[in-house]
């Protein structure tokens, strides 16, 4: 039964679709079949020119990428302050504070990275970087402002530090003397 009233709504819509006249015949098993040629004792349906709307014109346009905020917005001072350059550094441990200045403050988009001798150490928001068990000699540091696309922005100058540390094969350390 569903598949007759699939075919007889299919045949309501198709002939409307091609032809402005339909005819509508009875079978021998009183079903009704509906055509768009005449048969004998079809009776005559008129149908009615569909509703159509003509859809307005696209609208052209120009694809364009992102805007890159970083070339409107500039980091004007990006300077270490501490340590001084060519300054040395003493300490068993090893450690390093550093103090950036930057000008104007870092936006929410951006993070200050930290280079020691090149390689990005330590990443952050805070305008102090610490460095812990920093190896004995010298080392350089610079500072790099990045956005969250990792370009980077701005660079500090490099500064240059020399670590002193008390070397384990110091025999001046009370817990390294020899009890013999």
């Amino acid at each position: 039964m569903k598949i007759k009233f699939l075919l007889f709504i299919s045949l309501i819509f198709i002939p409307a679709v091609y032809a402005e006249t339909v005819y509508k015949t009875v079978d021998a098993e009183g079903n009704a079949v509906f055509s768009d040629a005449p048969s004998a004792g079809a009776e005559e349906i008129k149908v009615k020119e569909a509703q159509t709307i003509n859809p307005p014109k696209a609208r052209s346009f120009k694809l364009s990428p992102p805007e890159d905020n970083s070339k409107k917005f500039n980091y004007t001072k990006l300077v270490i302050i501490n340590p001084e350059n060519e300054s040395t550094i003493h300490g068993g441990e090893g450690n390093v504070n550093i103090t950036v200045t930057l000008e104007p403050e870092l936006t929410e988009m951006d993070v200050m990275v930290l280079y020691l001798d090149g390689k990005e150490m330590l990443s952050g928001k805070a305008p102090q970087f610490l460095l812990t068990n920093v190896d004995r000699g010298t080392h350089s540091i610079s500072v790099a402002v990045k956005n969250k696309l990792d370009k980077e922005l701005k660079r500090s100058a490099k500064v240059t530090f020399h670590v002193r540390r008390t070397s384990i094969l110091n025999s001046n350390k009370p817990s390294l003397r020899s009890t013999n």
